[in-house]
């Protein structure tokens, strides 16, 4: 489907969508394979149990079947609202904090200095599933105490579990630069796909 035909709230008039980063689906399941554990182990410490009252094992079952369905349920529904936008103009956040709020963020690339990238952990970077950083300048406010101390505030837009994440940096840097440098160039910009070099275009 065409970046253009995507639509997302607050879009600004002629911003061009250039890619939507969304959580890559293992990112889904690990957090799927963490709920049922736990859902097993609440059964289990009241099958344990078993000699103190004989209807612990039902309500453990309960509990976690319970645990189990609304960790399901709630675990998808944030999945499917979470992915970021990535415009000619900025990178447009959209997380789910609950299953009924979401939680939105942006930053001008304006505002941004840099990219950087890095996976979790060994398995994350062999399935080329990272994290993609985009730092914000530094920005200082003063107190108002009698030291007149300086504040370090952090306004940088991390997208995690995201595929190709070396390679969206890159693009990431190269549209930076862009804006940078030469500005009238990211018009010409074509749509990130994450794919193998060599096989996007």
């Amino acid at each position: 489907m065409p970046m253009e035909s995507h639509y997302f709230p607050g879009q600004q008039t002629d911003e061009r969508v250039l890619y939507i980063v969304e959580p890559h689906i293992y990112a889904l399941y690990t957090g799927l394979a963490k709920i049922y554990l736990l859902s097993l182990a609440i059964f289990l410490s009241f099958l344990f149990l078993t000699s103190v009252m004989k209807g612990l094992p039902f309500i453990g079952l309960f509990l976690g079947s319970l645990i189990a369905v609304f960790g399901t349920w709630a675990s998808v529904l944030m999945f499917k609202k979470s992915r970021a936008y990535i415009t000619d103009r900025r990178i447009v956040r959209f997380e789910a904090a609950t299953p009924f709020a979401t939680n939105s963020r942006a930053l001008n690339w304006d505002d941004a200095v840099k990219i950087k990238t890095f996976p979790r952990n060994a398995l994350w970077k062999m399935l080329m599933i990272g994290t993609v950083v985009v730092h914000a300048g530094s920005t200082y406010v003063h107190t108002h105490e009698q030291t007149r101390e300086n504040v370090y505030t952090n306004d940088d837009l991390d997208l995690e579990h995201v595929y190709y994440y070396k390679d969206l940096g890159n693009y990431l840097d190269k549209i930076l630069y862009l804006f940078k440098h030469k500005p009238e160039d990211i018009a010409q910009m074509k749509p990130f796909v994450p794919k193998p070099a060599g096989q996007r275009y």
